[in-house]
């Protein structure tokens, strides 16, 4: 008997990607291509799915620490029945940091591209995730990554210094030029310096959305959305570009 046959003993969990077509210089899954624009005054963090009373109008996001969500990565069944309830998801962002070993950078990616696989294999629209840390990271870091689809990246810690910023800067005109996105989503600030793309969306981050739901205030996120939270939601979702960082 072939124990990686039975999921029990496949502790590298190889039927996450099984099927798929692997492509470029690491062999990540080729991700199908899709048109999907996020409903950007409905989305909430997955940490907060439970949460939800009528998950049809709202997409699920993953821009949270990764401790969060590697429940996820350890058993994506668990899941799949109260994701399927969500009108669309934005995929997996585990981190690379440029502190982080070569390999774990290259390990936190290609889980991203074959998390975006199985979700998609399993029935669920979902919008993959681009990321990386540094430049040298161009050549590989988008492998699998469809063309002429929506692709959505977090700024989250990428604006607090300049090079950050420099290097977010870079690899969103690098993702651009590789694989011509229909839309690029960006959980984040508007940052001025990418108003020359026509195809960029953005939409604040879980801390934004919390301090704006809240008032400022701590306290547990409230669903059941008042007119007034919900016009301040939007007038955050459409910063003007003058107070970007």
């Amino acid at each position: 008997m072939n124990k990686m046959n039975d999921r029990k003993f496949d502790n590298f969990k190889l039927y996450y990607w099984h099927g798929a077509s692997l492509v470029g210089k690491y062999q990540l899954p080729q991700l199908k291509t899709n048109k999907l624009i996020p409903p950007i005054h409905s989305i909430v963090s997955f940490s907060e799915i439970s949460k939800v009373t009528k998950p049809s109008d709202y997409c699920v996001d993953f821009f949270l620490d990764d401790y969060r969500y590697e429940c996820f990565w350890n058993a994506p069944e668990k899941y799949l029945p109260r994701l399927r309830q969500f009108q669309m998801l934005i995929s997996t962002d585990y981190s690379m940091f440029p502190e982080m070993l070569f390999g774990q950078r290259l390990w936190n990616c290609t889980r991203n591209r074959v998390m975006s696989y199985y979700l998609q294999e399993n029935g669920i629209k979902v919008i993959p995730v681009a990321s990386w840390c540094d430049p040298e990271d161009f050549d590989w870091c988008f492998d699998g990554l469809p063309k002429n689809s929506s692709i959505a990246v977090s700024s989250n810690g990428c604006l607090l210094h300049p090079y950050g910023k420099n290097v977010f800067i870079n690899g969103i005109e690098e993702l651009q030029r590789q694989k011509s996105p229909f839309k690029i989503i960006v959980c984040g600030r508007r940052m001025k310096e990418l108003n020359i793309f026509d195809n960029i969306i953005y939409y604040p981050n879980h801390y934004q959305r919390y301090e704006v739901l809240n008032n400022g205030k701590q306290g547990q996120f409230n669903w059941k959305f008042k007119s007034a939270d919900r016009v301040a939601y939007r007038q955050l979702c459409l910063w003007d570009s003058c107070a970007s960082s």
